[in-house]
């Protein structure tokens, strides 16, 4: 079992993140660049931030492992078979930044990421401290995985 480990559910569909689009707004002579789904976007974190916080999360320093298996609702057409859209890359990023100042101070303290997608309903997440064991023989740190398989592909 984990020392620190903090696991909740978000019960609302996953947003992507990282499609950008650009605006210019020749009156003003100004650009702006905007996620194209930014308010389905914001809500999505706000909802993580909220289930990560009531699962008591705090905010932690050092490595970070984190797990998650996005729930999609399921296509109409499933003749591929598989989960396609939204990007699974998109849906972390979404996460991570999400979790940034709740769990840990900035996403590149994560490690450790295992992730999926399948047709059916809330987010699974898991949190926790990847510990920081040393090598007497090489005299360094060494980041090792924790119980239960987290972190091993």
């Amino acid at each position: 079992m984990h020392e620190a480990l903090v696991r909740f559910v978000v019960d609302a569909e996953p947003r992507p993140q990282g499609s950008m689009t650009a605006v210019y707004n020749q009156r003003l002579g100004i650009a702006r660049v905007r996620h194209n789904a930014a308010p389905a976007l914001s809500l999505w974190r706000a909802q993580v931030r909220d289930a990560a916080r009531a699962a008591g999360a705090i905010k932690w320093d050092g490595p970070i492992g984190l797990r998650a298996s996005f729930g999609i609702r399921a296509p109409i057409d499933k003749r591929h078979g598989y989960p396609k859209s939204p990007d699974l890359d998109k849906l972390v990023r979404a996460l991570m930044d999400a979790l940034t100042d709740v769990c840990y101070r900035d996403d590149s303290q994560v490690v450790r990421i295992r992730t999926s997608k399948s047709w059916r309903a809330g987010t699974l997440v898991e949190v926790w401290r990847v510990e920081r064991k040393s090598s007497s023989a090489a005299q360094a740190s060494i980041w090792t995985p924790n119980a239960e398989g987290m972190g091993e592909d």
